[in-house]
């Protein structure tokens, strides 16, 4: 593969850059002023004054509010106790927009976590609600939240079934949104059951009615999905086509980590195709997408891909240096089996660079 001719002096400085950027202005954080904003929060919530409908509105806006910060900041722990606040102060109004709201940002914290039993829990919650009200989208969302908690814990009957069952709503309800993301679901259960070619048929029909209904951000995941089937089967020019139309539709709209979605499967094709040129494009623009999200754990992704690029082109010096900087990372935010994969790279590394 001829990456050595790639822009190397680009990528090193971004390299250094993605390195040591995102970790000074955690130093400077003011930690006491959650809790402080937390504390005057509840006091409003349970002393409210005489406008107390708007008061609570209000309350329940920052306590959702706070908890999204906590959760931008690191702080699981803290925004746990924000978001169920939310939830509660949201149930009370019949905010069931907020409500589901406070539950989306509560079943990502518990699922980031790995605590899926609380995240179900939640969603069940959401989804009862949602039946009760005879809320038709907020349950196809939260039969498709589900089915992700599902497919999460590797209960793939589980996921099928919650799928199934949001597709059926839609179609029931006639809701192109909802039948698109079932069916775009669908396909992620084929393809870890290995049936790539039923994974490809639900992706492709998913995508049309994702594209009708104007779910750009939908469409854009599902054009990634059937770029993976693609890659898989050797389908290397359908890859190429279904990631750029993905990578096309998140710069439409702006959404990085749909674009950083679509990149990592472009830059898998053109590693296998020995294309560099192509290659180095996509990795620069992985790398600012990655600087501008300040984002560690697509750092640690962007520093692995870079390490096993450069072990694989024999400079083993530079992918020490990324796959260290990625372990450091992987400490950081506990993930275990990153952190082992990458330790056991690293001494595999060393032992090649004392010879």
């Amino acid at each position: 593969m001829g990456f050595q001719n790639l822009s190397l002096s680009r990528l090193s400085i971004a390299f250094w850059v993605l390195s040591f950027s995102g970790f000074i202005g955690a130093i400077a954080a003011d930690v006491t002023k959650p809790a402080l904003a937390a504390n005057s929060l509840t006091e409003q919530l349970h002393t409210p004054p005489a406008d107390s409908i708007r008061q609570r509105q209000d309350v329940a806006d920052q306590f959702l509010l706070l908890g999204q910060e906590q959760i931008r900041s690191g702080d699981y722990p803290d925004a746990i106790v924000a978001l169920n606040a939310a939830a509660d102060a949201y149930h009370y109004l019949g905010d069931f927009v907020g409500m589901g709201e406070a539950y989306e940002q509560l079943v990502r914290i518990y699922s980031d976590l790995g605590q899926y039993r609380e995240a179900e829990r939640v969603v069940r919650q959401q989804l009862a609600i949602a039946r009760s009200n005879i809320n038709f989208s907020d349950q196809i969302l939260a039969l498709n939240n589900l089915g992700t908690l599902g497919l999460q814990k590797g209960d793939l009957n589980m996921a099928q079934a919650a799928f199934a069952e949001a597709l059926t709503v839609a179609q029931d309800v006639e809701s192109e949104s909802g039948i698109g993301l079932s069916l775009s679901n669908l396909g992620l259960i084929a393809a870890a059951q290995g049936k790539i070619n039923d994974a490809r048929k639900y992706y492709e029909v998913a995508a049309n009615y994702r594209a009708r209904a104007r779910d750009f951000a939908g469409q854009a995941n599902t054009d990634s999905n059937l770029g993976d089937v693609y890659l898989a089967t050797g389908q290397m020019r359908q890859a190429i086509g279904a990631y750029r139309l993905s990578l096309s539709l998140a710069r439409d709209i702006d959404d990085p980590y749909i674009q950083m979605r679509a990149l990592d499967g472009l830059i898998s094709v053109y590693r296998q195709r020995d294309e560099p040129r192509e290659l180095s494009r996509y990795l620069e623009d992985r790398i600012a997408l990655t600087v501008r999200t300040d984002d560690d754990w697509q750092r640690l992704i962007t520093l692995r891909t870079l390490g096993e690029i450069y072990e694989e082109n024999g400079d083993l010096e530079r992918a020490y240096q990324a796959f260290g900087q990625a372990f450091a990372i992987a400490q950081q935010l506990e993930r275990k089996p990153v952190q082992a994969e990458l330790s056991n790279r690293l001494r595999s590394l060393s032992l090649r660079l004392a010879n």
